[in-house]
């Protein structure tokens, strides 16, 4: 089965491949085949999917992440050393003088 993973994962990018090249592959009767490097312009769905996100996405996404982190603050990283009450105490009480 990883075999074959490999296998579809190659022949994805050699598809992937061979669609390019075939679209930079021209034909003029008067030239003959050709091969035309410009890149064409992008179709509106490729726009779409190359624009990461949209604003409204990401004012949503900055809104749940502002919620969660009010909502779930004991279990953010802090910087630094975390010390609890019992360390606190168990400190104190060797900081104390023994009589």
């Amino acid at each position: 089965s990883g075999i074959n993973a490999e296998y579809g994962g190659t022949l994805f990018h050699l598809q992937e491949a061979l669609d390019k090249t075939l679209k930079m592959s021209r034909y003029d009767p008067n030239k003959g085949h050709y091969w035309s490097f410009d890149p064409p312009a992008p179709s509106k769905e490729e726009k779409l999917r190359s624009e990461p996100c949209s604003q409204f996405q990401r004012e949503s996404v900055d809104k749940l992440i502002d919620i969660l982190t009010k909502k779930y603050q004991h279990f953010m990283l802090r910087t630094g050393p975390v010390v609890t009450e019992q360390q606190n105490l168990k400190q104190e009480s060797k900081d104390e003088p023994q009589r």
